[in-house]
């Protein structure tokens, strides 16, 4: 998985960002609250269509998707209220999450409210400052 393989499949696509994420035969195992993570760390808007991004935000990206992946292995998975692991224990990599599920809250970088729009009957959650629709 490299930037460059990644700047080719999203070239053509048209769909916001956070939908192309949330595509598993695009990358696998991305879910709900890890894409608006990653999108929050590349700093772009869950709407940016994928074939929009630049060749520095496709990098950004590249770079988010194995940071917030990694961490979430790291920390045993996000837990909600239905999630356990198979040891009953609950992951933790929830408890590092900056935006998601966290609407109305001050960003963790900037303080500007954490903002939620549907995008494909999922919710997205971001920082309107920090991730501007450009």
């Amino acid at each position: 998985f490299t930037s460059h393989l990644l700047a080719q499949r999203l070239t053509k696509r048209k769909a916001p960002i956070k939908a192309v994420l949330l595509d598993q035969s695009f990358v696998a195992g991305i879910g709900n609250m890890y894409a608006d993570e990653i999108l929050f760390k590349a700093k772009i808007h869950p709407l940016r269509s994928g074939g929009s991004l630049k060749p520095e935000e496709v990098e950004r990206l590249h770079q988010a998707i194995k940071q917030v992946l990694s961490s979430a292995i790291t920390n045993k998975g996000a837990s909600t209220d239905t999630y356990f692991r198979p040891s009953g224990e609950k992951g933790e990599a929830h408890l590092k999450f900056q935006v998601a599920h966290r609407g109305g809250q001050p960003c963790p970088v900037c303080g500007s409210p954490i903002a939620r729009i549907p995008i494909r009957n999922r919710g997205a959650y971001f920082c309107p400052k920090c991730q501007p629709k450009i």
